[in-house]
């Protein structure tokens, strides 16, 4: 009886977070996207998308504190995954309140709310995961990809600058190049014409072939992974949830 209580009260509280986190994101779009349509329908003053920020804000300020006092590790909650994804949600919301304007920047991350659903989704869970095995090939993949494009940019700049200086007139405008060139997006917005340049960007557009297929390597590999791990342990629970043989004395 006890556990079919307690298994009913965590049901309720999944999909209460759920919802309180689908609220969030349906006031930020509001918020965002369409306040002239809201004003023109409602009014300029849209009390009820502010009340609902004021209330999610309070029911993930109070679901951080909660799990960060009921954590058996302290330390180890907030450093997780989780626990800095639950920071993020209530310093997001903050900042959308006029209170917290000092705050606007991290508006940015409001998406980043969206990831504490990895918490109820075993989809999610999963994919978070596979990331959190990998992060030491993602540190190692991020630190060669900011030294290409570093390289990059100052190659570029030093075959473009004098033949283009209206084009790459500072640093800023040969790294906005050298990812776009790295990445194979090549907007054509700007472009070498020097030969040395040429060379520059065709070694550039090599190496982000490497670039763009590594990842995807790594991220394959660790979601395979994932996936036969939790396909291993949902067998091992379903094992031992089946009934045991009784043997008669009689």
């Amino acid at each position: 009886m006890m556990t079919d209580q307690t298994n009913w009260r965590r049901t309720f509280f999944e999909w209460a977070s759920i919802a309180v986190i689908l609220a969030a994101a349906f006031v930020s779009t509001l918020d965002t996207n369409i306040p002239a349509l809201i004003h023109a329908k409602w009014g300029p003053t849209n009390g009820w998308i502010d009340d609902i920020a004021y209330g999610t804000v309070i029911l993930f300020g109070i679901e951080y504190v909660v799990r960060f006092a009921t954590a058996p590790s302290k330390r180890e909650y907030a450093l997780s995954f989780f626990g800095i994804i639950d920071l993020i949600a209530v310093l997001v919301g903050l900042a959308a309140l006029p209170q917290f304007a000092f705050l606007r920047l991290l508006r940015v991350l409001q998406v980043v709310r969206l990831l504490k659903l990895a918490r109820y989704s075993s989809a999610l869970a999963t994919l978070a995961k596979s990331f959190g095995s990998m992060r030491n090939e993602i540190v190692m993949f991020l630190n060669v990809t900011g030294l290409l494009i570093l390289m990059a940019a100052f190659g570029v700049y030093h075959f473009e600058h004098e033949a283009q200086p209206e084009q790459f007139s500072h640093l800023g405008d040969a790294l906005w190049w050298a990812v776009a060139t790295l990445t194979t997006v090549g907007y054509g917005d700007i472009y070498p014409i020097t030969i040395g340049g040429k060379i520059m960007t065709a070694i550039v557009v090599l190496c982000g072939l490497g670039i763009v297929a590594a990842p995807a390597g790594i991220v394959a590999t660790a979601m395979a992974t994932a996936l036969r791990e939790k396909n291993e342990d949902d067998a091992e629970s379903a094992a031992g949830n089946e009934p045991q043989p009784t043997i008669s004395t009689e």
